[in-house]
């Protein structure tokens, strides 16, 4: 009877896995056309360089993307007034896909300088109507009839003096205009497209914001995802360092995190650096480059039979090489490369494809869930680069895709978890009979066995200590404080029972090592580790957070019973000199942190930890919030 029990749980057990499952991979619907249907502008046909506004082109969707022919000056600067008055009569150039299209007669190449202009006429007179500029290629100035409104990089007709820059912006039309021109002078220099490759929208203020907010806002999702899967995956790497598969795994997810950082919308956060356009686009291909030969790697890690060794050495010495040249090479020669590794790109998927259906067919685990994530992220890349070359206008979900593969790999690892328990409850099992046969042959016999699963029941709860302990100080690690952490927040938003963080850093540690040696340093970690318990509540948890940082979570407490706590901490170990024979006088600086409305852990350990930096600049030995 238990047998069968438990064979019916398994079945349930799986089927309700499956289920939440699919049903989980459904939640990607609505997000796709979300942001790939709902959030696109519509078009709006220029003719001729002009363009009329009707007020029934806002009535399905709030933005307009003002594509369709533009007046274009090749290799003048004109300002708006120049315009009307240039002895060199304009051509007509779309307002999206650049200047050097191979659809134009003339032939004008990637490098260079030209104008913009549009005339625009609006059925109703503008109220809270405004432009969003996308990246343009290499630099630009924007003005609304004749006023400057924006810039990007610094636009000239010479390349000795150009400045590339990523500046997107939403520019607000002056309200009452029924009528105005958009003129955007451009020079590129640093690209190997130039012009307009995605077209300016127009609409409503408002709808623009929200656009940018909800871009920015799924690309946070991304990169929030890929983030936790990357340290989850390095967590199982260092608790398991002989296997390498989670550490390549996490490389990749970081790779794709840095793509996500550097798409348009995101750029923002590296282009006040210095060389931002250079660095945004040389991590932009580099992740790339290098995260396609990280995924072959890995499921060539995965599936070593099924995947050809050979084949897979000469794609990453091919892409080494593209790498390579993303790092030592101008950015104005990127685009031939990314052409043929679009190529190499799609090959190798398509490779990784057919070698998972052969894994499938011999029925290795999990080689049908890897398919089917596979298979998703495959559509999502072939979408992007479509995408990217002006042959669809869904948008860029590549790092979407890559989420439900996460989503698919966590579920053969999980699935592969579930099975080693299920191994271990069966040999559990037989271990049980054979006890009870050994118990007819000889007590003696019987003694040792339970001495040894006693032994292995110890053994079990040290592994389990040491998965969650810190072995030096007897505290809580990362790992072990998180349940924690998480009891917190929940408690924080059920009942709103506010807790705060302490952020405690030892002062000059490095020098104690190098002075009195490791040894040393160890015993001092280890006493202000017990110092710190001893002035705690026994609900207060503790644990080191690297190196000679600890943390101090304490449950229903405000910022100022948290300064109080971590001002008594400091007072303390600065009066207990720590080492022995050696007596080594020990100063802490110390960060507290309360939780607020809408916190994450992430957002509540930054501020602890810019105020432990604030107490260091400030001459350490203190506390700060």
């Amino acid at each position: 009877m238990a047998a069968l029990k438990k064979h019916h749980m398994a079945i349930w057990s799986k089927t309700l896995s499956i289920a939440l499952f699919f049903m989980t991979m459904l939640i990607f619907l609505p997000l796709i056309y979300h942001f790939g249907v709902a959030l696109q502008p519509a078009e709006k046909q220029a003719y001729d360089g002009y363009i009329t506004i009707q007020s029934s082109d806002f009535s399905q969707r709030k933005t307009l993307a003002l594509v369709g022919n533009w007046s274009f000056f090749w290799q003048q600067l004109l300002e708006p007034d120049q315009v009307k008055a240039s002895t060199k009569k304009s051509t007509l150039i779309k307002g999206s896909g650049g200047w050097q299209s191979a659809q134009y007669d003339s032939n004008y190449a990637a490098i260079g300088f030209a104008t913009y202009h549009l005339d625009v006429t609006l059925q109703q007179s503008a109220s809270n109507l405004a432009i969003r500029i996308p990246q343009i290629e290499s630099a630009y100035r924007l003005y609304i009839n004749f006023e400057f409104m924006a810039s990007g990089g610094l636009v000239t007709d010479t390349e000795s003096a150009a400045l590339p820059g990523y500046n997107t912006a939403i520019v607000r039309i002056p309200d009452g205009l029924k009528t105005f021109s958009i003129t955007i002078q451009i020079s590129n220099y640093h690209s190997d497209w130039g012009g307009l490759w995605e077209p300016i929208v127009l609409g409503d203020a408002d709808s623009l914001h929200t656009l940018e907010r909800d871009k920015v806002g799924l690309s946070m999702f991304i990169l929030g995802a890929l983030l936790i899967t990357a340290i989850h995956s390095l967590i199982q790497f260092f608790m398991r360092p002989a296997d390498n598969i989670p550490l390549v795994f996490a490389c990749l997810c970081l790779l794709l995190f840095l793509r996500e950082f550097t798409i348009e919308h995101m750029s923002f956060a590296l282009s006040a650096l210095a060389g931002g356009f250079v660095l945004i686009t040389k991590l932009n291909f580099f992740s790339f480059y290098a995260g396609i030969p990280t995924a072959l790697y890995f499921f060539h890690l995965c599936y070593r039979r099924e995947f050809h060794s050979k084949f897979c050495s000469l794609i990453y010495v091919v892409c080494v090489v593209f790498a390579a040249f993303i790092l030592f090479f101008p950015t104005r020669y990127f685009g031939i490369s990314l052409i043929i590794f679009q190529f190499i790109a799609l090959a190798v998927m398509i490779y990784i494809l057919q070698r998972m259906w052969v894994a499938m067919s011999k029925k290795q685990t999990g080689a049908g869930v890897m398919l089917i994530g596979s298979s998703i992220a495959f559509a999502f890349a072939v979408n992007d680069i479509l995408n990217a070359n002006g042959v669809i206008t869904t948008g860029r979900f590549f790092s979407l895709g890559i989420v439900g593969f996460i989503m698919c790999q966590s579920f053969v690892a999980n699935n592969l978890f579930n099975h080693l328990i299920n191994n271990n409850e069966t040999l559990t099992d037989k271990l049980k009979e054979r006890n009870a046969d050994l118990e007819l042959m000889s007590e003696l016999l019987e003694t040792k066995v339970e001495q040894r699963t006693r032994q292995l029941k110890l053994a079990n709860n040290e592994l389990k200590t040491l998965a969650n302990n810190d072995p030096l100080t007897n505290t809580f690690n990362r790992y072990g404080l998180q349940q924690y952490i998480q009891a917190a927040f929940e408690r924080y938003r059920r009942s709103q029972e506010s807790f705060c963080i302490v952020l405690i850093d030892y002062d000059h540690f490095k020098e104690v090592n190098d002075n009195y040696g490791h040894d040393v340093g160890d015993i001092v970690l280890v006493t202000g580790a017990d110092l710190i318990k001893e002035g705690i509540r026994e609900q207060d948890k503790l644990a080191r957070w690297g190196g000679e940082e600890f943390l101090i979570l304490l449950p229903d407490t405000d910022l100022e019973g948290a300064l109080a706590i971590a001002h008594k901490l400091k007072d303390v170990i600065n009066a207990n000199p720590i080492g022995q024979p050696i007596s080594v006088a020990i100063s802490v600086t110390g960060g507290v942190a309360q939780v607020t409305h809408n916190d994450t852990f992430e957002m509540l350990f930054k501020r602890a930890d810019d105020a432990l930096y604030q107490g260091k600049q400030c001459g350490r030995n203190r506390i700060c919030s």
